[in-house]
């Protein structure tokens, strides 16, 4: 063959092996383009599944807190809402929040909520059913009822409080709240053909957190004899209405034009200050010393400033008031106070008494001492429980002339609607109200449990957040702002370092137990402002030195006035008292008991 023919075939055959080569190679290529470009497309679809179902589990969760939120709103709601309409009043039951309070209505109680796009916050497209159910519920001690002298509409009668003739309860009413049970939200949420079931339970408790002695501004335990002497007591029901600070200003600008005291003002506001300072004038005498020139000049302002509509004006404005918000005052014991010298209500009565046998002779006291139990003008509208004791002297009515000297007189009751035998009569109210489910069972059900020392300062931008019951098995230190509503409770010592104020006055409360000892102000200097109602086994202690206003009441075993602050004001606080279930408070725990992801695809079908 010749060698020219071969060359030009192999040239040939090289060429055809490098065409398939590149061929097989553009094949190869392809096929892995090709599954690449697939699996990238399988990724991309994937991720955007997972995104979506991500997103869905998100609208789930987001389900979740707005059907915990919807029943937390309704627990902060008031049983009755009262609606003001010109001069009439009409009272409306919320039904919902009823069949959730009413123990045997929550063992039913279910609720489905639906939300969807962006009118509920969700993304558009996505939606959200919520079904919150109670289950395992059981009764607890803490349970309430309405206050048997509340106006109410009739739907609610089964639920008041009842007592025979004698103030017995009489047995039957049902009871409100005292319950705990397990909280289960299910959010079933759709997110472009993407779905999740998300399932929460949590922890529920509706109970009554009540203070001890909450129709009392002063509860005395014990059945030893307590004096009030030296120092200030005071204890106050309500702030004088305008009617009568109208009435004392008018009567101290007349007083003063015997007086003639420069430091008296002829402003309206500074009305209380101007009787301070009168009280002042006729106090001025020291040690034993006869207060004759005192009482000359009690006379002759007498004389003067008498005004026959006086007592008229300060009946019908008593007339006006409303006595059901009241605190009152309690000794198991005795209560001896002795009274401050021509106080401001004995000046009223002193001056509007022109009959010889008027009941409203006025009380001369004793100088250097300034107690009372309850307001000027007002403290014999209220009730005392027990062997409550003034002593004091007393001036002839005017009308009989002057005399050098007040006539001593036996301690007698303090009022004419003391109750000296209470007790007696009626030893199975002698204990605590409210006590002894604290001491009993406060741990148990307690919403936060402290079993080291504890301090709890609140800010204005940071206040103490309360809910419903915190218990301490030690010392407890508090002070500050605080939020919400609860009850601290210590086996210890309560120590308040600081003013303890509300957030919202009437809105927010505080009740402070200290079970087994003192309820003890801090070192501050000067008076301490106090809202809240307070139980203290073995009193409120502080410096002589110091003082406390006190907004709420204060409920002790003894009261132990040496160890009390010399300067001590207590206002009772009728938002302590449960007039229409206003204490019972509901609270969802922030703990998550179990939490769990459902795949039942039926139900997912379903949505």
């Amino acid at each position: 063959m010749n060698s020219e023919n071969v060359r030009p075939q192999r040239e040939n055959s090289r060429r055809g092996d490098a065409l398939w080569l590149l061929i097989s190679t553009l094949i190869v290529v392809f096929v892995l383009g090709m599954s690449l470009s697939y699996i990238y497309r399988q990724q991309v679809r994937e991720i955007s599944r997972h995104s979506r179902k991500i997103q869905a589990y998100y609208v789930a969760s987001s389900g979740i807190q707005k059907g915990l939120f919807h029943v937390k709103e309704l627990l902060r709601k008031k049983l009755v809402e009262v609606i003001q309409d010109r001069n009439q009043e009409e009272l409306i039951i919320q039904e919902e929040l009823l069949n959730l309070l009413d123990v045997d209505k929550a063992r039913g109680f279910s609720r489905v909520y639906t939300f969807e796009g962006q009118k509920d916050g969700l993304p558009d497209l996505a939606q959200v059913q919520v079904t919150l159910e109670l289950i395992n519920l059981t009764r607890n001690p803490f349970s309430t009822h309405i206050d048997r002298v509340e106006k109410i509409p009739s739907a609610l009668e089964p639920y008041r409080e009842k007592r025979d003739d004698d103030g017995d309860p009489i047995p039957g009413a049902l009871p409100l709240g005292g319950w705990s049970a397990h909280l289960r939200v299910t959010a079933r949420s759709t997110y472009q053909s993407q779905s999740v079931v998300l399932e929460q339970v949590r922890d529920i408790r509706i109970i009554d957190i009540s203070p001890p002695a909450p129709d009392h501004t002063i509860f005395i335990h014990g059945k030893q004899t307590e004096y009030l002497k030296q120092g200030k007591f005071v204890l106050s029901n309500l702030e004088l209405p305008e009617s009568v600070l109208e009435l004392i200003h008018k009567l101290t600008i007349k007083l003063n034009e015997i007086l003639r005291i420069p430091e008296i003002s002829g402003n309206r506001a500074d009305v209380l200050s101007n009787v301070e300072v009168i009280n002042q004038r006729l106090n001025q005498t020291s040690g034993d010393a006869d207060p004759g020139d005192a009482l000359e000049q009690a006379y002759a302002l007498a004389q003067h400033a008498s005004d026959e509509n006086i007592k008229d004006m300060v009946d019908n404005i008593i007339l006006s008031l409303n006595p059901r918000d009241w605190g009152r005052v309690r000794t198991n014991g005795v209560l001896q106070i002795d009274l401050p010298f021509f106080a401001p209500d004995d000046i009223i009565n002193y001056f509007a008494d022109t009959s010889i046998f008027g009941h409203q002779r006025p009380e001369i006291g004793y100088h250097n001492c300034y107690n009372r139990l309850h307001d000027p003008y007002l403290s014999v509208y209220t009730h005392y429980e027990g062997y409550v004791y003034k002593n004091y002297r007393r001036l002839n009515p005017l009308v009989l002339g002057p005399s050098n000297t007040a006539q001593v007189v036996p301690p007698q009751r303090y009022t004419i609607n003391t109750r000296m035998n209470y007790v007696l009569r009626y030893p199975d109210r002698e204990e605590v109200p409210n006590l002894s489910r604290l001491e009993k069972f406060g741990q148990k059900y307690s919403h936060r449990l402290f079993k080291a020392p504890v301090t709890l300062i609140g800010t204005e931008r940071n206040p103490i957040r309360l809910a419903g019951i915190w218990y301490s098995q030690e010392d407890v230190t508090l002070g500050g702002p605080y939020t919400g509503r609860g009850l601290i409770i210590s086996e210890k010592n309560i120590i308040i370092s600081s003013d303890l104020t509300p957030v919202v006055d009437g809105q927010d409360s505080l009740g402070l137990v200290a079970l087994k000892s003192q309820v003890q102000l801090g070192k501050k200097v000067g008076r301490t402002i106090i809202h809240a109602a307070i139980y203290a086994q073995e009193g409120l202690s502080g410096s002589q030195s110091t003082g406390v206003n006190l907004f709420g009441n204060l409920a002790v075993e003894n009261l132990y006035r040496d160890r009390m602050p010399r300067w001590f004001f207590c206002r009772f606080n009728p938002h302590i008292k449960n007039h229409m279930v206003d204490n019972l408070h509901g609270t969802v725990s922030q703990k998550i008991l179990w939490f769990k992801i459902l795949s039942d695809q039926t139900q997912l079908r379903a949505i």
